[in-house]
């Protein structure tokens, strides 16, 4: 989840698939790890946030948008993470929401990842986003910068972006989805939960899925995603690529995240 300024484009082992995701109203079951899959990692947030595996940004603002993160826009309800955009001054920033991470707590090299979450009604300038970055470095780009967006959505609930950025160059490199590799849902994925996931295989291959059918994978060159990446969850509010809200966006919103998982291959050596 990057703000897209001058960077070098390039599209690399790029699949995009049309799928039909389960029905909207009720959070469907994660989909079954295959036999080789060990449960590693997750949370289905039946309490409050565990700072054991969250951190919980406070103050925090990226250049380019019109949020600040606020730790009271993160809470529980109902066995659900809920991260909440409001409309409220912050400092200099006219909107707060809500992000979480597990840099310093938990991450992984190689697995599956998935999220159960239904996503805000968003409107323009709302960007909720499920994504993994590198423990090196979190200004990116930068050394050792690289990231993994497998699931992020801007103005729209009926599309789903997927995406790859590194460092590899002063600017970085962007695969994804201003090349095209998004899912395009039939119906409105603000409407109920759904199931976003993951394979991060060596080579490296990351292959995405919406509700276990696969939208896209990549196969990119370089050494860029074989070492550990933390998990980040959050919405970010307004950039001049994909625009602000106006008058038409209801505020607040919530993205609620009902649990998040992570498997690793049991014959991996």
């Amino acid at each position: 989840m990057r703000i897209r300024t001058g960077r070098l484009m390039a599209v690399v082992g790029l699949l995009a698939a049309m799928a039909v995701p389960a029905e909207a109203g009720a959070a469907p079951v994660p989909e079954q790890a295959a036999p080789n899959w060990q449960f590693l990692w997750g949370d289905t947030f039946d309490g409050s946030v565990d700072p054991q595996k969250w951190g919980v940004l406070e103050g925090t603002t990226s250049p380019g948008t019109d949020q600040a993160y606020a730790s009271f826009d993160v809470t529980t309800s109902a066995s659900n993470l809920v991260l909440t955009t409001e409309k409220r001054q912050y400092g200099s920033k006219a909107y707060t929401s809500g992000m979480v991470w597990t840099k310093g707590r938990f991450s992984f090299t190689y697995g599956k990842i998935e999220v159960v979450a239904k996503v805000p009604p968003m409107g323009s300038g709302i960007w909720p986003a499920l994504w993994l970055q590198g423990n090196a470095t979190y200004n990116w780009p930068g050394p050792g910068g690289n990231e993994i967006d497998f699931a992020e959505m801007w103005n729209t609930p009926y599309e789903v972006k997927h995406a790859l950025h590194y460092a590899d160059t002063p600017n970085g490199t962007d695969l994804g989805a201003n090349q095209g590799c998004k899912y395009v849902s039939p119906v409105d994925l603000s409407a109920g939960y759904h199931t976003y996931s993951l394979i991060w295989e060596p080579g490296p291959k990351l292959t995405y899925f919406v509700d276990g059918q696969q939208t896209c994978q990549f196969s990119p060159a370089g050494n860029y995603f074989n070492t550990p990446m933390h998990i980040i969850m959050n919405t970010a509010v307004g950039a001049s690529w994909i625009g602000h809200p106006d008058a038409s966006v209801a505020f607040p919103q919530q993205f609620k995240i009902d649990s998040v998982r992570v498997y690793q291959d049991a014959n991996l050596g």
